[in-house]
């Protein structure tokens, strides 16, 4: 089965009746990229399922979650409803603080690329994020294999 490059307007409803399950909140928007408004409750999903960022993502959590099949795409969707779900005031500083200073250091060229993603995935807040979506993938493993199926993801 050939994998879809593109969110479709049935994707986005189908995902949006599958947050309802998790929080009646959470409204699901196509976007540029994946990213959330934690205080609105919105997550936007890339225009594009996998980019450059999606690889860093990938590699930098595979190693941790090697014991467990999760499909990435479903994951990076979990991840933003992460943020929904361990958002503290706390974390959101401290998020914006370190993500200023690695894209300082990436644009000044005193880190690559890859040093940045490394250091950006294990900022506090996005790595809670991530591991909130890591633990509902397993608790709801064949739910969420299902919805990557029915994405063709």
């Amino acid at each position: 089965m050939a994998k879809r490059n593109k969110f479709t307007k049935e994707d986005i409803e189908f995902l949006q009746s599958f947050m309802e399950l998790i929080d009646e909140e959470i409204e699901i928007f196509k976007g540029h990229c994946f990213e959330v408004d934690m205080d609105l409750k919105e997550i936007y999903l890339g225009s594009k399922r996998y980019d450059r960022i999606s690889q860093y993502f990938m590699e930098h959590w595979k190693k941790e979650i090697a014991e467990t099949p999760i499909n990435w795409c479903i994951l990076s969707i979990l991840h933003e409803v992460g943020h929904i779900m361990t958002n503290t005031d706390e974390l959101e500083e401290n998020r914006q603080a370190l993500d200023s200073m690695y894209s300082f250091m990436f644009q000044e060229g005193i880190i690559t690329e890859n040093e940045y993603f490394t250091s950006y995935f294990d900022i506090p807040a996005e790595r809670k994020a991530t591991e909130w979506g890591i633990e509902f993938y397993k608790k709801n493993q064949n739910l969420c294999n299902a919805i990557a199926l029915h994405l063709k993801v």
